[in-house]
């Protein structure tokens, strides 16, 4: 088995091709761009392996990007790599790091399990494990042309699933979340992905509107049309993000809310008050413990936070009437009055 260097000191040669064998995870995987990224820009050749950016191709222009491997498909296609990077071990197709003498595990490293942002550790990886100069925060996301639709500053896009059970917050506080900012001037949208489409007709019969877009070139395409998105810890918080749009996101754990938070637009991560003890008491807890109330004052929070920005959202102000004009009324000479001839000659008075 080929040993992961503990921490990389660096290690890439400028020659070297390398194979990036993506998370299956939607999150995960728009945070390692930002490591492909950079290592594009120095020059080193890249090619990413995804599922998910497979159906965004055209969203991550000069980046050579093919499908998911499979385990079969594994030695054939990465013994032609010089490096082959995994952003986690259950990332690994296959044995790889049985027979390929650089199959690399970033978790494994020291720098890669800090408790910070997780486009910051990219940021980090970059300079600390790859010796990469003055690193940026882009992933390569580009908006196709084609795909750039016009903000709805008054759209709130509201994600109420994730891909684990126990980081959703309670269906019915989105509900009554949504009829909230709808009664503030918003315009709520629910989006799940199609195959849970079913679970969730119950929001339409309350009057909600809900969308399931197949293609995840779509999905982002719709929310970059958002004013803003609140949803679960999930993928499509960090797509809200990475397409310029604001967001609010609910974590379990501060931990997880610092780790986590969507790391391109302006976002806000909320957990529930810290009222329970314990790791495990706290992810049963906390979708109980985190009241609608918290969530709509963090949009507030976020939207006065944008207010004077390009990306401003929320309901269209009111427009200012401007203050009626205090005129200083016109001085006019009083009426003449019609005297008498008799009266206005005092000679002419008669006793």
């Amino acid at each position: 088995m080929s040993g992961t260097p503990t921490s990389p000191s660096h290690p890439i040669e400028q020659d070297w091709t390398v194979a990036f064998v993506m998370s299956r995870r939607i999150g995960d995987t728009l945070v390692s761009m930002v490591l492909v990224n950079n290592l594009m820009r120095h020059g080193i050749a890249v090619t990413v392996f995804s599922r998910h950016l497979d159906a965004m191709r055209e969203w991550f222009p000069g980046v050579d990007i093919r499908p998911e491997l499979g385990a079969a498909q594994a030695r054939g296609e990465l013994s032609r790599y010089d490096l082959v990077l995994h952003a986690y071990a259950n990332d690994v197709v296959g044995d790889t790091r049985a027979w390929h003498p650089r199959a690399w595990v970033m978790d494994h490293w020291p720098t890669y399990r800090q408790v910070k942002p997780m486009v910051d550790i990219q940021l980090d990886v970059c300079r600390d494990c790859f010796g990469l100069a003055d690193p940026t925060r882009d992933n390569g996301l580009v908006v196709p042309l084609g795909a750039a639709g016009v903000v709805i500053r008054n759209r709130v896009i509201i994600h109420p699933t994730a891909s684990d059970l126990h980081k959703q917050w309670l269906p019915v506080r989105f509900l009554a979340l949504a009829r909230r900012l709808r009664k503030q001037g918003y315009e709520p949208w629910f989006v799940v992905a199609p195959c849970e489409r079913a679970d969730w007709h119950w929001i339409e019969a309350q009057g909600e509107r809900l969308v399931a877009y197949a293609s995840l070139a779509d999905v982002a395409a719709w929310l970059a049309t958002a004013g803003v998105f609140v949803g679960n810890d999930s993928g499509l918080a960090h797509l809200a993000s990475n397409v310029g749009v604001p967001a609010v996101s609910l974590a379990l754990r501060p931990r997880i809310a610092l780790r986590w938070r969507p790391g391109w637009a302006p976002a806000l991560a909320i957990t529930a008050p810290p009222l329970m003890p314990g790791r495990w008491l706290r992810e049963v807890s906390w979708k109980y413990l985190l009241p609608v109330s918290c969530v709509a004052t963090a949009v507030e929070r976020l939207r006065l936070r944008m207010a004077q920005t390009a990306r401003a959202f929320g309901p269209e102000p009111a427009p200012v009437e401007a203050p009626l004009a205090r005129t200083k009324p016109a001085r006019t000479r009083p009426p003449m009055l019609s005297v008498p001839d008799t009266l206005a000659d005092p000679r002419t008075r008669t006793h």
